[in-house]
């Protein structure tokens, strides 16, 4: 994750920031994993509403909280429509955003057979030419 501010964060989402302005750079949608500088984002599903656990978050040491309704939780909260989807957007803000400072660029592999086996051959070719990651 990069640094973000909650107004850009807010601005980005289409969102609105109730609280004042600071400074993230890590997001999580786990209480027991959050850290210094992280925001949490309120997912709701259909057997769970993440929005309940946001003084957890607070008490855990969250930042700041993404969510769809403002709550009584003394953190600063972007505000927006569906936290899913704001969660797609940062992400793919956030991808767009590394590929401009740093060149970054993304290979996906998809199929029903064989992804495991080539993104290893893959990841063992790669490194030859330039710094890469792959997931375990």
């Amino acid at each position: 994750m990069i640094q973000v501010s909650l107004s850009q964060l807010a601005q980005i989402l289409g969102g609105e920031l109730v609280g004042s302005d600071a400074s993230i750079t890590a997001v999580s949608t786990d209480t027991r994993q959050i850290g210094e500088g992280t925001l949490f984002i309120a997912l709701k599903g259909e057997r769970f509403d993440a929005h309940d656990f946001c003084e957890t978050a607070r008490e855990n040491g969250a930042m700041a909280l993404l969510v769809s309704r403002h709550l009584p939780v003394a953190l600063p909260q972007v505000v927006v429509a569906d936290t899913h989807a704001a969660l797609g957007q940062l992400g793919a803000w956030v991808k767009a955003t590394l590929s401009e400072q740093h060149g970054l660029t993304t290979l996906a592999l998809t199929g029903s057979c064989g992804k495991t086996t080539v993104k290893e051959m893959v990841a063992a070719i790669l490194p030859k030419k330039a710094r890469s990651w792959r997931q375990r």
